[in-house]
């Protein structure tokens, strides 16, 4: 039965400082290159991801920004692409906005790069997370307003519970659209609000890519909150032990934490089983 294994990255595959360790690093290549079936599933752009996974060699497409994206981090080419429907899109900013939170609005105009607009920044931790990301993506700029067309794919939010919980219910009821919201693994006093096309979502990205290449069998790793659909879904869902309490609660197997290398030794252990790999 080929086995697909895939798993989140920040604080899951990623240490505590969102860095990847060189043991995770050379374990991940040695089983990849062994016959391996690995990949990732992320909220992360490979713009945003592109310097903790320098170095990782995978064959197969990374699921990105929550399964919008099936993407091939070393040419960063996107094999598929969910689009919001533009009428989606304007009520949803229109949604966030009604709620005094100015979007991150995230495009995809072709199969590459993302662009992403902001109209104004409410805190601190959003000019940081800006400032981390400015260089990284096509563009990643300051506009008057937001022109909300087709080729919409993300819009996101950060700010307290107080602010995120209310506006994710309201989201939550917009037809066809998906959203998750869940803690900053860096900064628990503030949550994310991701919103992006029902096509998408971890879950249904990892079995886009599983019925690509043929895998019947899927072994998902993660530990927040927008984890919990995949792990729930997979054939068996792993969490490590820094994983929230949901998540912990709905895996069927616990191993050890991000600061442990939990994800590579548990691959380790999978490969010693001899578990069929699958991949060509």
């Amino acid at each position: 039965m080929p086995t697909l294994y895939v798993s989140d990255l920040d604080g899951t595959l990623l240490r505590p400082d969102a860095a990847l360790s060189a043991f995770s690093r050379n374990t991940v290549n040695r089983l990849v290159a062994d016959g391996m079936a690995f990949t990732l599933a992320t909220a992360r752009s490979i713009a945003s991801a592109r310097p903790a996974v320098a170095g990782l060699k995978l064959r197969l497409p990374a699921v990105m920004m929550n399964g919008v994206f099936l993407t091939d981090i070393v040419t960063e080419r996107h094999a598929s692409v969910a689009y919001i429907p533009a009428h989606t899109a304007r009520r949803t900013v229109e949604t966030f906005l009604a709620h005094g939170r100015p979007p991150f609005v995230y495009t995809c105009p072709d199969r590459s790069g993302v662009d992403v607009v902001y109209t104004r920044l409410r805190s601190a931790y959003e000019e940081a997370f800006v400032a981390e990301r400015q260089t990284r993506y096509r563009s990643f700029r300051q506009a008057a307003d937001y022109a909300v067309g087709d080729s919409t794919v993300y819009i996101n939010g950060i700010d307290t519970p107080d602010v995120i919980l209310p506006l994710y219910e309201a989201v939550r009821r917009i037809p066809g659209l998906d959203a998750v919201c869940y803690p900053d693994n860096y900064d628990s006093r503030y949550y994310f609000l991701e919103t992006f096309s029902q096509e998408a979502g971890k879950w249904k990205g990892i079995r886009r890519l599983a019925d690509a290449y043929g895998f019947d069998r899927i072994v998902a790793l993660g530990d927040n909150l927008n984890d919990l659909e995949m792990l729930r879904r997979a054939h068996v869902g792993v969490a490590v032990a820094n994983a929230q309490p949901q998540v912990l609660q709905a895996a069927d197997k616990i191993i050890g934490s991000n600061q442990e290398d939990g994800v590579a030794h548990f691959l380790l252990e999978e490969a010693a089983k001899g578990e069929p790999a699958g991949f060509m």
